[in-house]
């Protein structure tokens, strides 16, 4: 073979290996380029889910706080001035209107027991020593009482414990689930069930309500608070509803 063409090969050789390495390496370079980036963009997404629930963390901080300061108004100035009225009630003597005082004392026992559970529901402290069912149970028992709702819980014996704030948050996004029922279902009917699956608790929150297009509200600003509380306590929320169905939530609280 002449000198010539040998040398023609190799120099097409070169140039093709060349090549090949230089794109090889660029798709190496793409492909750190594209693992840095997917990186950072993960990066950014967890900052920003950090920066989230610090902001809700801090706005729940604030909220606690102004529960418990109303909750010792209610406790110790409200409830001390009923209780002086209820005294002072029971010492008149009205020759007649015995009736009409013993049912004035009824009504004004019943305004203070259901002060002192509005006061019980908005302390944290309460809620941390006593956990969050019992204030739920007081909740529904109260609209069951109004006489506008049907209330029932379902529950099992042996639920999970959740430690010291986290029955806080689960209670406070019960207490925005059941006021959204009141506010939007139309319903008469709410039935909460606390179950324990695989060592986590489970609750579900029912209603026979209207129901609603979950794709047109899913990005409202009340259910984006109410995933950024089940984030926090590590849980998991889901919603099932549609138009004319009523509406169950369902929140999984993984066993830390």
């Amino acid at each position: 073979m002449p000198k010539e063409k040998l040398d023609i090969i190799i120099a097409v050789i070169a140039i093709s290996l060349f090549i090949l390495l230089l794109v090889i390496s660029v798709l190496f370079l793409f492909r750190i380029y594209l693992k840095r980036k997917n990186k950072l963009l993960l990066e950014k997404e967890r900052l920003n889910i950090e920066f989230e629930q610090t902001l809700l963390k801090s706005k729940l901080e604030i909220q606690e706080h102004t529960f418990n300061e109303i909750s010792r108004e209610i406790h110790d100035n409200i409830g001390q001035v009923l209780s002086l009225v209820r005294i002072n009630l029971n010492t008149l003597n009205a020759p007649g209107e015995e009736e009409k005082i013993n049912m004035m004392d009824e009504w004004m026992g019943k305004a203070l027991t259901d002060l002192r559970h509005l006061s019980h529901s908005l302390d944290a402290g309460h809620i941390r020593n006593h956990g969050w069912l019992p204030p739920a149970t007081r909740l529904l028992n109260g609209l069951q009482k109004s006489g506008k709702y049907q209330t029932s819980i379902e529950q099992d014996d042996d639920l999970p414990a959740l430690g010291n704030d986290r029955p806080i948050i689960l209670f406070r996004m019960i207490q925005e689930i059941v006021n959204n029922v009141i506010k939007h279902a139309e319903a008469d009917r709410i039935h909460l069930v606390a179950k324990k699956e695989n060592d986590n608790l489970v609750i579900r929150i029912q209603d026979n309500g209207k129901g609603f297009d979950i794709s047109k509200t899913s990005q409202g600003v009340g259910l984006q608070n109410l995933r950024s509380r089940a984030r926090m306590i590590n849980a998991d929320m889901h919603i099932q509803s549609a138009p004319g169905s009523g509406t169950e939530v369902t929140i999984t609280l993984q066993n830390d």
